[in-house]
């Protein structure tokens, strides 16, 4: 029971990180940069300065989807090519790697499917598998590492104080795992707060991490942790943003050589990170600022934008900007050749969205505004010289924007009904992955003349249903080969929900990866993988073998018939975390 806490605080995190940004004020007084503290009383003045009464408030240029030619195995869909990303389930076409809380689950892949060993990272109350790396030999296991603390995470005058748990720091640990039935811890590394993001670039691991700065009245440096032993960072090595006049965390990166242990820091002091884009040479941090005034009568929100040029462990930042609005996630960003591209929406309660262009030095050298207004961003994705932009209020807009020079400009526009999250381009078209009256809805676009866009056919699932993979694209496995797409699909069947019957408790709705053909022809449904009792989370294949990976269960099917071939438990799921067993009915709401 006592992991309860744990998973609770991960995916609340996760949640907020990817959805939500602790918001500053600011009157833009001061030229925004990043500096170094002369020493640790400086950096508690800045501070006290802009604690502002509430002392210690805590606040792939395409898809590398399908593996590379004569790889025979799919690997992580990841924004940026050669910048691969953390996921819960990796492969090397022999073994799957699965993360599952504080465990690490290591299955040959066959069939016949085969539990081959575990990884415990820690004890399962203490820690949380964020993501998996997988590089030759080495895996790459990153996880929050968490610990009961007694107090208020708040101001340190509140009267009440109770336990709570926190993310003290956030782990790396490399594991050689040449034989799969005994993994070998090689070393581990970490830094103090919880998981922001992680990239990996060659042996280069990136982790961005955040914590408060306040343990009570003090100051809570951040702490560097290698072979059981933990150094704080100095405050004159602390870098800060003078016009950032409220400030509630520590941002850190760390960069790990996985191969050697070699390692590099940077700390700074800062409001929330909202979202974090990588390009091959540099880590890009945005944060978002609200202009002094009214909140609610046309204040101002703005991005700032710091670049990170990274070259293995090095680490030094090059950039500094504002833009007005704020970006959607991390496709809002992108780096080509010697431009950093932005889209962002703007405006509050006057809404409208604009395109950024900015050089690497991030001096703005072309904008374009007034993109859809009063509707907000619901997908984008940049391609070469152009931007595949979807907004959204009652009807979905896709516009293309023209970015072949340094003043972009509106081509398209085409509107559809729903809206897509997330958007791909495959043999067949721009794909679009979203909703359609509460149900998933795949979509394809003949986007060759912008002028004269189309939709070439759309596939709604009947019903009410959702995926993760209209919000996390690692969820998203397409083989170009043969023009198949598969998505984790959950359905939702509320019979038997209200008045005075009982239901099982927990409930689990029915979930299934979904197995679509897209072609020339359009969008059809070529089947579903069915796991009972378990939510599907990933899909992936080796060979002509394709694996759905839930919350219990991993099965083997037949890529092209999807006959099943094999299928193995891993996991008790969610009932072994809390605690519940599938059997008991309990009063649904309203009784």
């Amino acid at each position: 029971m006592r992991a309860l806490p744990v998973l609770s605080i991960a995916l609340v995190l996760a949640f907020l990180i990817s959805g939500l940004a602790v918001i500053a004020t600011t009157d833009h007084a001061e030229a925004s940069t990043l500096t170094k503290f002369s020493s640790e009383l400086e950096l508690k003045r800045f501070l006290w300065d802009r604690a502002g009464g509430s002392g210690g408030d805590k606040l792939v240029a395409e898809a590398n989807d399908a593996a590379a030619s004569g790889s025979g195995y799919s690997r992580t869909n990841v924004q940026v090519e050669g910048v691969d990303e953390g996921d819960r389930v990796k492969t090397n076409g022999e073994m799957l790697y699965i993360a599952e809380g504080a465990t690490v689950h290591i299955i040959r892949a066959g069939p016949p499917l085969a539990d081959v060993s575990d990884i415990a990272v820690d004890r399962p109350e203490r820690a949380f598998v964020q993501g998996l790396y997988l590089l030759g030999d080495r895996l790459t296991v990153v996880y929050s590492q968490y610990g009961e603390t007694s107090g208020y995470p708040g101001d340190g005058d509140a009267r009440y104080y109770y336990p709570y748990y926190q993310a003290q720091r956030t782990c790396v640990s490399v594991y050689d795992v040449s034989d799969p039935e005994s993994p070998v811890l090689e070393r581990s590394t970490g830094i103090s707060g919880y998981t922001v993001t992680s990239r990996m670039i060659g042996a280069t691991l990136y982790l961005v991490t955040e914590h408060s700065v306040w343990s009570g009245r003090d100051v809570q440096f951040p702490e560097v942790t290698s072979g059981g032993s933990s150094e704080a960072v100095k405050a004159t090595e602390v870098r800060y943003d003078p016009a950032m006049p409220s400030v509630s965390s520590f941002v850190n990166l760390l960069a790990v050589d996985v191969s050697s242990g070699r390692t590099g820091t940077l700390s700074a002091l800062a409001g929330s990170t909202s979202v974090v884009y990588m390009s091959p040479t540099a880590l890009y941090l945005t944060m978002q600022l609200w202009d002094s005034g009214d909140l609610g009568s046309g204040s101002q929100l703005t991005t700032s934008i710091y670049r990170i040029a990274v070259s293995g462990t090095d680490m030094e930042l090059e950039g500094q900007a504002s833009v007005d609005g704020r970006p959607l996630n991390q496709f809002a960003l992108d780096e080509s050749g010697d431009r950093l591209r932005i889209a962002t929406t703007t405006g509050w309660p006057d809404i409208s969205n604009e395109v950024h262009v900015l050089d690497l030095k991030l001096r703005e050298v072309g904008s374009a505004t007034g993109i859809a207004p009063g509707e907000s961003i619901y997908s984008c994705r940049f391609m070469g010289d152009r931007l595949y932009l979807v907004t959204f209020l009652q009807i979905d807009p896709l516009f293309i924007v023209d970015l072949s020079t340094d003043t972009p400009s509106v081509m398209g526009e085409l509107k559809v009904p729903g809206a897509s999250n997330y958007l791909q381009m495959v043999d067949a078209g721009l794909m679009g992955i979203g909703f359609e009256n509460g149900s998933v809805k795949v979509s394809l676009f003949n986007v060759t003349d912008p002028a004269n866009m189309t939709e070439i056919d759309s596939f709604v699932v009947e019903g009410f249903s959702h995926s993760p993979a209209q919000y996390d694209h690692r969820a998203v496995l397409y083989q170009p080969e043969t023009g198949t797409l598969v998505i984790p699909l959950i359905t939702n069947d509320w019979s038997g929900w209200g008045g005075a019957e009982l239901a099982s408790y927990p409930y689990r709705p029915s979930s299934a990866a979904l197995v679509l053909k897209l072609d020339g022809n359009g969008v059809r449904e070529v089947g579903r993988v069915v796991h009972e009792n378990a939510t599907v989370e990933r899909s992936l294949y080796i060979g002509n073998v394709l694996y759905a990976v839930s919350d219990t269960t991993v099965t083997a099917s037949d890529m092209t018939t999807l006959e099943l071939l094999d299928s193995l438990t891993y996991s008790d799921g969610w009932s072994k975390y809390y605690g519940i067993d599938d059997g008991i009915a309990m009063p649904v709401a309203g009784d």
